[in-house]
């Protein structure tokens, strides 16, 4: 979602060298990403590549030759009357002038983008007309609205011309339904409404900015396959490979199985709760009814998350009931147990528990919802021990229930109290991403770019010269999986042009400041390993990224990484399950003043997050934890500034 923006200092030109010094050295300032030179910049809107030239809008406007060099633009739009703020949208390029917006020898360029009414917060999709050559100056349309439902949530709109169908497709975000809209045109000015595709996934949050887009199947152009993305604030973005035929989207068959089943998640499951009776699981008391619950009962708010059709629900007969279930006895054998979880939030009423030697050794509750999320323990330290499970719902009073599904025994702890879903990004600060659209059919892949933020703290980042940072470009690529087509991400090649002198040694490494670059390479060889790199380290500061093989997840913990007071919920720790056969872990990190993004084992899982570190908390050091672990790369590269 787009806050429009208020503040723009056309003073601010990049011409003066300066000017640029002065505002491009400011504390916290980014020295490779792009930010605006002052004020607000929020998700990244109307990308495209036509005449040589990036274009970045947000509705601010940036132009690149290369997507690492910027020069901001004055203000692009003009002509509207001020009732309303500009929110998320694109830029196309009318090649064939099938808006008739010609006027002169530039070829159209077109924004469509959501304005949301200042007085009403109605919510409709708006034209601004660009014709001059040097496309900096877009003229708000006359014919505006060009869709309109009547809606406060209807916005963020992504739109390109469809060679299939010959027509232009623009999808609409439906926040509160989480669903997506399509809507199909010749002109840019008429639309009519074609499909609408979910909920599926997750939707514990308001859907927002969706897009689509193609990308070839393990590197094979002949096989190509459809990718839609839509936002959940405040800060996650899922995806969905499938097809696309000019009309409908639908999402691939194996991913389906994934999203609604769980096929192909790692380890192996030891109750799904499809029976219509718990089996060998002793009850207790009424609450758990006679068998599995098909989803929400009477009287309950709507329940989501489960896998299947069937769950443990303990709202029978509502929150005034109780009782237990309790699994046979099992012997741990593998280092996590892994559950979907919702319900009340009492601990030790409302709650899953592992009973070794029948003493409760690991406990959780719900969240006082009715989304089931992933939950799991390290039961690394039990393994060989006599165990049961025990859901327990002891709690007569409000959210006096639980909801369990999914249990599984596992190597990889899904201890994330996330939905079910493919997750573009696992950091704090990654969302509202678009893909670069090429008119000049160029580039032979695709990039993403998207907002470093998070909407529980965008405000209140200490940052003196703006709010908010674009990402680094990532070219995107599609590979075959047990679960479906999954997504990976890497850095755009082209900022080893910003790259000093190669340093290979963790000691040799002594940044004048936190704009850099590192490449490192562990040897993955026992369970037991925990691992990884110390950055921005000055007295008790450090941002940690490492690797813990007895639950297969990579950290970044940013708890003690400078500057973490200004919100509660910004020191944290997040983690990505990240299972591999390879033999090595590989880090590749770029820190940038305020923000660290790791793509590990050349971009298989992604976190992109935020920090705040102290200017002189400059070190890094080489970590393990529970014995000895091979170093065996390291290359590290301080990164010039991209401003004058």
């Amino acid at each position: 979602m787009k806050i429009a923006v208020l503040l723009f200092v056309s003073s601010m030109l990049f011409g003066t060298r300066l000017g640029a010094q002065v505002l491009y050295h400011e504390q916290y300032r980014p020295q490779f990403h792009f930010s605006p030179s002052s004020g607000w910049i929020g998700d990244p809107d109307g990308l495209i590549h036509y005449q040589g030239t990036y274009h970045l809008f947000w509705w601010g406007h940036a132009v690149s030759s290369d997507l690492v060099y910027w020069s901001q633009q004055a203000w692009p739009m003009t002509g509207d009357d001020g009732t309303f703020g500009y929110y998320d949208g694109s830029v196309v390029v009318d090649t064939n002038n099938t808006g008739g917006f010609k006027a002169g020898t530039a070829t159209p360029m077109v924004a469509v983008y959501t304005a949301n009414n200042n007085s009403t917060g109605l919510q409709n999709q708006r034209l601004s007309i660009c014709t001059n050559s040097s496309y900096t100056t877009f003229n708000y349309y006359s014919g505006n609205p060009v869709l309109d439902i009547g809606s406060t949530a209807f916005r963020d709109p992504d739109v390109f011309w469809d060679t299939q169908s010959k027509r232009w497709i623009m999808l609409i975000a439906l926040p509160n339904t989480h669903q997506i809209s399509i809507y199909a045109s010749q002109n840019l000015k008429s639309w009519q409404l074609a499909s609408q595709f979910g909920p599926v996934g997750a939707r514990d949050q308001l859907w927002e900015v969706p897009l689509l887009f193609q990308l070839p199947v393990d590197g094979d152009a002949q096989n190509m396959k459809w990718v839609l993305v839509c936002s959940m604030g405040p800060n996650k973005m899922q995806y969905y490979p499938g097809s696309f035929d000019g009309t409908n989207f639908v999402t691939d068959g194996l991913t389906m199985s994934y999203l609604t089943n769980g096929i192909g998640l790692e380890g192996t499951v030891y109750a799904n709760f499809e029976g219509t009776n718990y089996g060998s699981w002793s009850k207790t008391g009424t609450a758990f009814g006679s068998g599995p619950a098909l989803g929400t009962l009477p009287n309950q708010q709507t329940v989501s998350g489960y896998l299947g059709r069937r769950l443990v629900n303990s709202y029978n007969n509502g929150d005034g009931s109780t009782g237990t279930l309790t699994s046979p006895n099992f012997v741990i054998t593998n280092n996590c147990i892994n559950f979907l979880i919702g319900g009340g939030n009492h601990p030790n009423q409302t709650c899953i528990n592992l009973l070794v030697s029948n003493t409760v050794v690991a406990t959780t509750t719900g969240g006082n919802d009715e989304i089931l999320k992933w939950a799991g323990w390290n039961v690394s330290q039990w393994k060989g021990k006599t165990a049961k499970i025990q859901i327990v719902d002891n709690y007569t009073g409000g959210w006096g229930h639980i909801n369990i599904d999914q249990v599984m025994f596992s190597d990889v702890l899904m201890n994330f109290n996330l939905e079910h879903a493919n997750w573009i990004d696992w950091g704090s600060d990654f969302y509202a991403a678009r893909n670069y659209r090429d008119y000049d059919n160029s580039e032979q892949c695709t990039y993403l770019l998207g907002w470093m933020g998070n909407w529980n703290y965008a405000n209140n980042v200490p940052t003196s010269w703006g709010r908010g940072v674009e990402s680094l470009p990532r070219k995107l690529d599609l590979f075959s999986s047990s679960k479906g087509y999954q997504l990976v991400q890497t850095p755009l090649s082209r900022f080893q042009q910003l790259r000093g002198p190669l340093v290979s040694s963790p000691a040799a490494f002594q940044p004048t400041n936190n704009t850099y670059e590192i490449e490192t390479v562990f040897n993955l060889q026992s369970q037991a390993q925990n691992f990884g790199i110390n950055l921005c380290v000055g007295g008790t500061n450090k941002v940690v990224v490492g690797y813990n093989a007895t639950n297969s997840n990579v950290y970044l913990d940013r708890t003690a990484s400078g500057n973490v007071s200004f919100n509660s919920s910004f020191p944290c720790i997040v983690t990505a399950p990240f299972p591999t056969k390879a033999g090595y872990i590989k880090f590749h990190i770029f820190v940038d003043q305020s923000s660290i993004e790791v793509f590990v084992n050349d971009g298989q899982q992604v976190l992109t997050s935020l920090i705040y570190p102290d200017p002189s908390s400059l070190g890094v050091q080489i970590f393990s934890l529970n014995g000895a672990t091979t170093l065996r790369s390291f290359q590290a590269w301080q990164l010039k500034s991209i401003w004058p």
